[in-house]
């Protein structure tokens, strides 16, 4: 590992671009619904560069957003993220955000407490830690809104939302599962409010359904994020570079330590130093303790390791690692709640995220 001091004052620190989860900007807003209550047959999609769409899929809604399959250029350089908006890890049950794709495509409902179409999801899939680590105070589902959320705008963009070949139902397979096992798809049905997306809700249906059988010849596969395994491993030959002074630069990284390190930067460089050294010790030792998250805003996948900052048997923040070049590079630190929010969209978290 290599620790460096800051040489450079124009540095543009990634925790002030990746305010958690950032929009990704090159993605084009979600158009206004303009179909009609009852869609028409669908025609077929152009193309995927590559290879073709699957059986049975028609256009998206607003189908400007979708992009083919593939990862994104990184660029060498960050540059801001115009419109980005934070992860919001405290939005209450019930608020959504219009702005992301799920939204534009489909009306889930105003439905609060156990009609919440979260809260069913919820209680369909396996038991799972949806209001994130046990020190945050979220309610009991954020974890799993961002999860879908997310999920559906990359699944989108992998045109992986299929319409039924009578244009009269939308569907997206959640990347969930009941306690049977059976995978758990998101079904839509044509939306009567004119003013509203093209699509609502119609349920959370295991794949067995009737319904899923009855209008769709093939049901859509996975959201994927990378077409390479080793992006999921933490690869200990190769050098991690982290430089203290320019993480503590970013406000979102300060902001997450310890209230004692806040303020005194000084010293939480030091102790940083110390707690990198410790994580990629523990890395070496057990390559499941680096976990894979996603970074929507550069679409690829990133490694978090843990820190441990005040005390050596509890983890208080996460290191965000991105490969750069043969070696790795840590560039910015989230609190635990929004690492397993990030780490979720990849598969169950390891321990050590969940706060305990």
């Amino acid at each position: 590992m290599t620790l460096h001091e800051s040489k450079h004052a124009g540095y543009t620190d990634r925790g002030r671009l990746h305010q958690h989860f950032a929009a990704d900007p090159s993605a084009p807003a979600a158009q206004p619904a303009t179909e009609p209550a009852t869609p028409q047959p669908a025609t077929p999609l152009p193309p995927i560069p590559g290879g073709q769409p699957p059986a049975g899929q028609a256009p998206l809604p607003g189908g400007s957003s979708a992009r083919p399959v593939g990862r994104s250029p990184i660029p060498s350089a960050p540059s801001p993220l115009p419109g980005a908006s934070a992860m919001p890890g405290a939005v209450p049950a019930g608020q959504r955000r219009p702005q992301r794709a799920l939204y534009g495509h489909a009306d889930l409902g105003a439905g609060t407490g156990e009609d919440d179409g979260f809260v069913r999801l919820a209680r369909l899939a396996e038991p799972e830690r949806w209001a994130g680590p046990a020190a945050t105070r979220h309610d009991e589902t954020w974890v799993l809104r961002e999860y879908v959320e997310w999920t559906f705008e990359r699944l989108q963009q992998q045109r992986l939302v299929v319409t039924s070949p009578d244009g009269g139902h939308s569907v997206f397979n959640t990347g969930l599962a009941t306690t049977q096992q059976e995978v758990i798809y998101g079904l839509f049905t044509p939306n009567a409010d004119p003013d509203g997306p093209p699509w609502q809700l119609g349920g959370w249906l295991p794949e067995g359904d009737r319904t899923l059988l009855d209008h769709f010849p093939e049901l859509p596969g996975l959201a994927t994020y990378t077409d390479e395994p080793g992006d999921f491993v933490y690869d200990w030959r190769r050098e991690l570079t982290v430089v203290p002074k320019q993480l503590l630069e970013s406000k979102d990284s300060l902001a997450v330590l310890p209230g004692p390190l806040r303020s005194n930067p000084y010293q939480a460089s030091l102790v940083l130093e110390g707690a990198v050294r410790r994580a990629e010790s523990r890395v070496r030792r057990s390559h499941r303790v680096a976990v894979p998250c996603w970074d929507p805003a550069y679409e690829r996948v990133q490694l978090l390791l843990p820190l441990a900052l005040t005390t050596p048997e509890s983890v208080d923040v996460a290191l965000v690692v991105s490969g750069e070049g043969e070696g790795y590079r840590g560039h910015m630190v989230l609190g635990l709640d929004v690492a397993y929010a990030r780490a979720r969209l990849i598969a169950r978290p390891e321990e050590w995220l969940t706060g305990e």
